[in-house]
């Protein structure tokens, strides 16, 4: 299940509750263009080498995902405004390969926010 927040909802407050339901929370900033986007997941996840920075790649390194201690992992993709109004295409791809991977995962949850 994905969770939507907007620009005036409590945010900040949802992921301290994520932190204290012990979740492993992974917040993952939007950039404004398919490239930044890319960018932006591969440093804030600290994605392997072989990310090819593409779509399909993406979804490859979110499947394989994990820490250390088999916590869930809550993925927050934060910022999203400018993403959505700037290019609503990519953020379309992105919101869907998101949320494909967190059907496959038990362990991944999703928080997109929209500020």
């Amino acid at each position: 299940m994905t969770t939507f927040l907007g620009r005036h909802d409590e945010a900040d407050d949802h992921i301290i509750t994520l932190i204290g339901h012990g979740a492993d929370v992974r917040v993952v900033r939007a950039g404004t263009d398919k490239r930044s986007v890319l960018g932006g997941f591969a440093e804030a996840l600290a994605l392997p080498v072989w990310f090819g920075h593409n779509w399909d790649a993406l979804v490859d390194a979110l499947r394989e995902l994990a820490n250390d201690d088999a916590r869930r992992i809550e993925l927050v993709w934060d910022h999203t405004h400018e993403l959505r109004e700037r290019s609503p295409e990519t953020f379309a791809i992105v919101v869907d390969i998101l949320e494909q991977v967190a059907d496959e995962r038990d362990d991944l949850g999703l928080t997109v926010i929209d500020r």
